[in-house]
């Protein structure tokens, strides 16, 4: 009897791999009856390590999803706020584009008018150039009357000279007649006297008439050299007046540019509005969603700690390989803390972590005896493999003590294929050794 009782406090002490086999009807019963509790208990510990491995992988996604959601939270901030700046800024080269244009505008009447009045300019030039043309004909024909006038002259000297050459004869003559002559005397006296008049005077005119011809020729060589003047000058001008409407022109081009700018501005402007709009709602929807996942994080941490109550108390049954099953649920656990620090809900001192010698596994790992467990591929393969998630789990948690944001991401993502060879190793071992 008291036997017997020691065995049901073995079995209510969960001690069901213990129990020996017996001959005795009770004592195999109460054996049978453990195995049973055994597999039940063990069916139980694999679908809570399940059910804890794909909670805890969802919580890890779902931090992850949070950060990535801060970090374009972030972004966005930064994009809407230069953004605002890129809509200030298109705005005020906007106003500067049309003022501008408005400028140019002016510039254009300006340079229009100026035109207008070059060529008003021409118009005068050309008609001074026919005024001068004119002049030096007539000058030409003054020139033409003072050689006329110049020819009558010479007549008129030769007709004194004859006229005095016929006094002197006359007064010959006169002398040889004596007193009977002496009538005819004064009177070729006089007719020499005016004829010597008439000679000074011709002589006189000739001096006048050779210094108006003097006079008309300066004159004519003056306004030939003008007229060449305004011509050269007319040309300079014709020159300035294309090129005075090339610029007009240039200025037009110039001017409808601008205005095109300013209209493309004034739609990048909306534009940019509508973005820094969007952003904004995007924003929003960004803290409503960072919300919802932080109440479904906090949901799901929850039932991850009522799972680890659960299976520290399942685990306190003797059961196969139960070590192998629980490390499934501390190896995701591990990640979810790492992923948990990213995100900034919790904080993890690199010094205090567990390395893969003293956690769970390792302890089971580095404290196995069966042969066959410790010459399965599946368990030789794993050590590397395990000891690689921990160290990178510690330069991730020492990374982001230092400030070290992006290291610390990288690390921790660079966890995800040692941590899959580990999960696949330990499932090889529950369906070697179940």
């Amino acid at each position: 009897m008291d036997a017997f009782e020691a065995l049901v406090d073995r079995l209510m002490a969960g001690e069901y791999c213990s129990l020996a086999a017996s001959d005795e009807r009770l004592a195999s019963k109460l054996k049978t009856l453990a195995e049973r509790l055994e597999e039940r208990s063990r069916a139980v510990l694999v679908q809570s390590v399940g059910m804890s491995i794909h909670l805890n992988s969802t919580v890890t996604q779902a931090l992850h999803t949070l950060r990535s959601i801060r970090e374009m939270s972030q972004r966005m901030t930064t994009i809407s706020a230069s953004t605002e700046e890129l809509v200030a800024t298109v705005q005020a080269i906007s106003r500067t584009s049309e003022l501008a244009a408005s400028n140019a505008h002016a510039v254009q009447g300006i340079s229009d008018e100026g035109a207008r009045s070059t060529e008003m300019v021409v118009d005068t030039m050309r008609t001074i150039v026919a005024t001068v043309t004119d002049t030096a004909e007539r000058v030409t024909h003054l020139a033409e009357a003072s050689s006329s006038i110049g020819a009558i002259v010479k007549q008129i000297e030769q007709i004194a000279r004859q006229t005095n050459i016929l006094a002197m004869n006359a007064t010959i003559e006169a002398a040889r007649a004596g007193a009977a002559g002496k009538g005819f005397a004064v009177v070729a006296t006089e007719v020499k006297n005016l004829a010597n008049q008439t000679a000074a005077a011709t002589q006189d005119i000739r001096k006048r008439i050779d210094m108006l011809r003097e006079e008309t020729d300066a004159i004519l060589i003056g306004m030939t050299k003008g007229a060449e003047t305004v011509r050269h000058g007319e040309g300079v001008v014709m020159d300035s007046v294309g090129k005075m409407r090339s610029v007009s022109q240039e200025i037009r081009d110039v001017t409808t540019l601008m205005q095109e700018i300013s209209d493309h501005l004034g739609q990048q402007r909306q534009a940019a509005q509508v973005i820094a709009e969007n952003l904004e709602e995007a924003a929003t929807r960004s803290a409503s969603d960072t919300n919802a996942i932080n109440s479904m994080i906090d949901t799901s941490a929850l039932a991850s700690n009522s799972l680890v109550d659960l299976l520290s108390e399942v685990s306190k049954v003797q059961m196969r390989n139960a070590v192998i099953h629980l490390a499934k649920s501390d190896h995701m656990i591990w990640r979810r803390r790492l992923a948990e620090m990213l995100a900034g809900r919790t904080s993890l001192n690199p010094n205090e972590l567990a390395d893969h010698k003293s956690c769970r596994l390792g302890k089971w790992y580095y404290g196995v005896q069966d042969p066959a467990i410790l010459n399965h591929p599946a368990f030789k393969a794993m050590e590397a493999a395990h000891e690689k998630v921990h160290h990178l789990g510690i330069e991730a948690a020492r990374m982001y003590q230092n400030g070290n944001f992006e290291e610390a991401v990288s690390a921790v993502d660079a966890i995800e294929e040692p941590s899959r060879q580990v999960q696949e190793r330990l499932d090889e071992l529950a369906a070697a050794f179940s």
